[in-house]
């Protein structure tokens, strides 16, 4: 396409700066790491801010990696997850419950707010200048950055549309610890990011990357979505991976401890640090034996909520029922693990790759491992998913595309955020079973069924087939470099006659 060779020859010529935001999150991190390695093979220099957790990966992408700095607090270098103590005294009325105001939503537009005076003068000071500014739109800074700078905002998603995630945002924007910042941003740069925008939505008006495929593309779904941001362009580009990229493997404050299970624990005798038995899963299939990948994702096996319920952030099911509300991520993943065992354990037919995650008590109270399975505390999933007959899953948006990027089909059991949405479109698309509602749909049998039928051998199985017509979308859709073309275009827009389209504007 002509947007695509003008962007390789502006590439070669002139070498734009690529400017990327983002919070520290494996998740929102991984799907950019590819894209920073092809602006950076395409002659782009490319810089990275986020919390400095996440600065080997950075650069080894090929970025230079700089963090969110704010004056008053020299500690910090990235999002917070919540308010501290100075801010809660700056912007929290006195006898406010700590609950109203405690979670990571509520104190996302006071921390945009804080970064943004260093921010901005850091991009200044930026050579040669940025000419394109790639943003996560959970962070509203992207958007007001980029008007400030005067150049142009794109947002890129790592969830498969505004519609999976939707927050209740009027209710939180009346709070002064978001009125407060919302106003002082909209009063020093001009952008009132709730206009067209809500928390944790911050969308840019000239376009939207999303990791996702046109048939599975969830848009604007709530009135006030639609109302504020329905009209902004979204292009989907499939799956963003690379197996010769380097990659998170887990959020910080995971807690992370490698190394051989302790003697006496559950999982005496396997080695939770080692590294991934690719000869052995090879020889299983081989000989017949199905390999089976099992992952809940790295946000329920961290400290984020691996000793705290998901209160809030569980989704509401039928009836108005939040069944997780109580649930820490501790019990939730240590249910469905006792289920796998129950529901694979000791039938040689499968092979079934654990990945437990970090925390050191992640197999405290359940039964031995079964024979069948091989538990680790962290597993490459690029390199899991091309050796996997099936997987099940957590339903995150990374891991629902890389698997079906690969052909593999799911049993998808959600915990919160787009998850349960991703559930549903993977059982839409024929290409694996939802068990939305975990609490109540997941047991031995009905898992042991749905992995069975996932796995079954065979050029007549509905689900790898229709896995595989999915895998062929997502490779059609463009991947990276259709991603790279997008950038690069309104990099090109802006250097070119004419005014550009910017940020917040």
């Amino acid at each position: 396409p002509q947007a695509a060779r003008q962007a390789r020859q502006v590439t070669m010529a002139g070498q734009p700066h690529v400017v990327f935001l983002n919070m520290a999150a494996a998740g929102h991190m991984n799907p950019t790491l590819p894209l920073v390695a092809e602006l950076d093979a395409r002659g782009c220099k490319v810089t990275y801010f986020v919390d400095a957790a996440m600065r080997e990966v950075v650069e080894a992408a090929g970025a230079q990696w700089r963090p969110f700095r704010y004056p008053q607090r020299p500690d910090l270098s990235g999002l917070p997850q919540a308010l501290d103590e100075l801010a809660v005294a700056e912007v929290v009325p006195e006898g406010i419950p700590e609950e109203e105001y405690s979670d990571f939503p509520s104190g996302i537009l006071y921390w945009t707010e804080q970064m943004l005076p260093a921010l901005v003068e850091d991009l200044q000071a930026l050579a040669p200048a940025p000419a394109v500014l790639v943003y996560e739109p959970f962070l509203a800074a992207g958007r007001v950055a980029a008007k400030a700078m005067g150049i142009p905002a794109v947002g890129l998603f790592t969830m498969p549309g505004p519609g999976v995630f939707t927050m209740p945002s009027e209710k939180l924007e009346a709070h002064p610890w978001v009125d407060k910042p919302r106003r002082a941003i909209a009063e020093r740069y001009g952008v009132d990011v709730l206009e067209d925008g809500m928390i944790m939505e911050s969308y840019s008006p000239v376009v939207n990357i999303v990791t996702t495929i046109d048939a599975l593309f969830a848009p604007p779904r709530t009135e006030q979505q639609i109302r504020r941001f329905g009209h902004f362009p979204f292009a989907c580009v499939g799956v963003l991976m690379d197996t010769k990229v380097k990659r998170v493997s887990q959020s910080p404050g995971s807690g992370l401890a490698a190394g051989p299970a302790a003697a006496g624990r559950p999982g005496a005798g396997h080695d939770l640090g080692a590294a991934l038995p690719t000869e052995l899963l090879q020889e299983a299939q081989q000989a017949g034996r199905k390999v089976i990948y099992v992952s809940l994702g790295t946000v329920a096996t961290n400290n984020a909520f691996w000793g705290k319920p998901f209160a809030n952030f569980a989704p509401e099911e039928e009836g108005g029922r939040r069944p997780l509300s109580d649930i820490t991520g501790k019990e939730f993943c240590q249910r469905a693990w006792r289920i796998c065992f129950d529901a694979l354990g000791g039938d040689n037919a499968f092979l079934v790759v654990l990945s437990l995650g970090p925390k050191e008590d992640v197999l405290e109270g359940l039964p031995p491992v079964p024979d069948n399975f091989v538990v680790r505390s962290i597993v490459p999933q690029l390199e899991m998913l091309r050796l996997s007959d099936a997987m099940v899953t957590h339903g995150g948006a990374n891991s629902m595309h890389e698997a079906l990027g690969f052909g593999v089909p799911l049993a998808v059991v959600p915990i919160f955020g787009d998850q349960p949405a991703n559930a549903d479109t993977v059982a839409r698309s024929g290409a694996g079973v939802s068990f939305r509602d975990p609490m109540r749909t997941l047991s031995a049998a009905s898992l042991r069924r749905a992995v069975a039928g996932l796995a079954a051998p065979g050029a007549g199985n509905s689900k790898r087939l229709a896995a595989q017509a999915v895998q062929q979308q997502l490779a059609a859709a463009g991947g990276v470099p259709a991603a790279a073309d997008i950038v690069l275009k309104h990099a090109v827009a802006h250097h070119g006659p004419g005014a550009p389209e910017v940020g917040g504007a």
